[in-house]
């Protein structure tokens, strides 16, 4: 078992090391071929904001070697239709679920946060995408708003760029656990257009490796979750290796759902056999 947020009351325990990312699996029910929520410890949602979005226009997707360019717009129905949809099937999941918690206006996320105490039982955590562009006061002041409107465990989830500029700060301000985590944006060329969105795929281990090594030498008390890039068993171990105690995917559930279920029965049995 492992605590994702050890220094929370409520704690966030988990029987995998393997996550499945924001949207990997919609808002819990959506599963590719194959792939079930008990192949993972934990489910991140689909990205939620306070009002519905419509998301961004076509095109969305660019495929380059090694990975895509992919930018959906964060489209979703609004925290409110999602709650009235979902929660009975959190109720029923063996695996945890935390929310993905997006947002447009200042304070966006820490009315969503308020407005989970009665579902509160059902919710492990809540994870906040940092954006690129803030500075140490605006992510401080995100992660310290959603913090005194809930107890749920929060994952901070930062941009693998500038994670070790920013990790001691969401942690002071009261993030439970860091998901280093969100990739660099990029630009690509599609029929005429162009998309512009973060990387996925492949392509973006790298940079969560750099990101996790900074991290592992600044000796932060709070756990680290590595998202980006992991595509096999072996990616995930270097990730563990560097220190991170779980490893998300998103796009392998997406594109090559049989190799992510080999990994979730790899990676419990790597696990098993640790502890034995």
């Amino acid at each position: 078992m492992i605590n994702l947020a050890p220094h929370n009351k409520l704690g966030l325990i988990i029987d995998s090391p393997l996550i499945a990312g924001s949207g990997a699996a919609g808002y819990g029910a959506a599963w590719p071929p194959g792939l079930h929520a008990e192949d993972f410890g934990l489910i991140i949602t689909a990205p939620i904001s306070a009002t519905p979005r419509k998301g961004k226009a076509q095109p969305r997707l660019a495929e380059i070697p090694a990975g895509f360019l992919l930018e959906t717009g964060d489209h979703n129905p609004g925290l409110r239709r999602v709650l009235a949809s979902h929660v009975k099937t959190w109720r029923k999941l063996k695996t945890p679920v935390a929310l993905s918690l997006v947002g447009g206006e200042p304070g966006d996320r820490a009315w969503m946060a308020a407005h989970l105490e009665d579902v509160e039982d059902v919710i492990a955590g809540v994870e906040l995408p940092i954006p690129e562009t803030v500075n140490l006061g605006e992510a401080g002041a995100l992660i310290a708003a959603v913090r005194r409107v809930t107890p749920l465990p929060i994952l901070a989830r930062l941009p693998l760029t500038r994670a070790a500029y920013l990790a001691k700060t969401c942690v002071v301000a009261g993030a439970d656990a860091l998901i280093v985590g969100a990739p660099p944006p990029a630009a690509y060329p599609v029929d005429g257009d162009w998309v512009e969105a973060p990387l996925g795929g492949p392509i973006v281990l790298p940079f969560t490796l750099r990101a996790l090594r900074q991290l592992r030498d600044m000796s932060l008390d709070a756990p680290v979750i590595a998202a980006g890039g992991v595509q096999t068993l072996d990616d995930a171990l270097l990730c563990l290796e560097l220190g991170a105690m779980a490893v998300q995917i998103r796009s392998l559930a997406w594109r090559d759902p049989a190799a992510a279920h080999r990994l979730a029965l790899n990676i419990r049995s790597f696990m098993d056999a640790e502890d034995n």
